[in-house]
């Protein structure tokens, strides 16, 4: 009997000092979301439309919203194909970028706009003001020639 209830005071003690707080996991979770990068087609985009905001304040630039799933072909073709072509690139790096899930509803929250169809790009101030977006694939130089004219 009193190897069970030494066993049980251990077991506990190890329990309480090694178990985190919901908050330290709450800091955790919002540290992470702070930093975390993506590399799609050699560009650096955000996963949270919150932190690439800020970046906008900073830099005084625009933001593109990509929105799309793991498992859309249109979404893979438009990063393996689109994306990757150098004067997209050089047009797309005027920008801070976000690249989103749809089912990431917390995200997605902040396009109302969005209607579920993907692929979808939406151009925001960095206010969070959507002033364009388009939907599907494109082929680069078409793709191109849209940012171009919206610009205009």
């Amino acid at each position: 009997m009193t190897k069970l209830y030494s066993f049980l005071i251990v077991a506990l003690l190890g329990c309480t000092a090694c178990g985190e707080s919901s908050e330290n996991r709450a800091i955790k979770q919002d540290s992470s979301r702070k930093v975390h990068m993506q590399n799609i087609a050699g560009l650096s985009w955000y996963s949270h439309i919150d932190n690439a905001l800020k970046s906008a304040q900073k830099s005084h630039k625009n933001l593109i919203v990509m929105v799309g799933e793991e498992s859309c072909r249109w979404c893979k073709k438009m990063k393996e194909r689109t994306l990757t072509d150098e004067k997209v690139k050089e047009k797309m790096s005027e920008y801070i970028l976000v690249s989103v899930k749809r089912s990431d509803k917390a995200e997605v929250a902040h396009i109302p706009e969005f209607d579920g169809s993907i692929p979808s790009f939406f151009f925001m101030k960095d206010n969070e003001e959507v002033y364009d977006s388009v939907i599907g694939y494109f082929k680069a130089d078409d793709f191109l020639r849209y940012m171009n004219e919206m610009e205009e």
